[in-house]
């Protein structure tokens, strides 16, 4: 059922990043698109809180506070990346099958097991998926700050 709540930025952003987690191995250019979505709906969801609360007497302070922010700050560089230069901006891992082993190597059953933004050992969705949850409290705080 759709509602409010279900066409939320953040919402939109997890259905995406969870479509991406979902992802079999043969199926990268749909991971990337769907990662790709994650990250400019979760940057939405920050310039929507923006538009919603811009008014408020202290907007202002907390607006700049959020320079600092990692996860403010990887959503707006990833976007920016996406919307005006090219597509995501992201490490990939290679693999390749042992020959005449006895035992087959192992092989990635999931897209996410070829991408990475922070080092190799941290899958991207991972990273993706940190910074929405951040991003998550980060605007219900505020959102409480700014209602009352």
């Amino acid at each position: 059922m759709v509602t409010h709540e279900s066409r939320s930025a953040l919402k939109r952003a997890q259905f995406f990043l969870d479509k991406a987690v979902a992802c079999r191995a043969d199926e990268r250019v749909d991971f990337e698109a769907y990662l790709e979505t994650s990250i400019v709906f979760a940057r939405s969801a920050v310039h929507r809180f923006k538009t919603r609360f811009q008014s408020h007497p202290g907007f202002k302070n907390w607006w700049d506070s959020l320079l600092d922010d990692s996860a403010v700050a990887f959503t707006r560089v990833q976007r920016d990346w996406i919307l005006k230069d090219a597509s995501l901006k992201i490490g990939q891992k290679g693999f390749a099958a042992s020959v005449g082993g006895e035992s087959p190597s192992w092989q990635p059953s999931k897209a996410g097991d070829f991408y990475y933004f922070e080092n190799p050992s941290i899958p991207a969705t991972e990273t993706v998926a940190r910074h929405l949850a951040a991003l998550k409290s980060l605007l219900g705080e505020a959102e409480r700050r700014f209602l009352v």
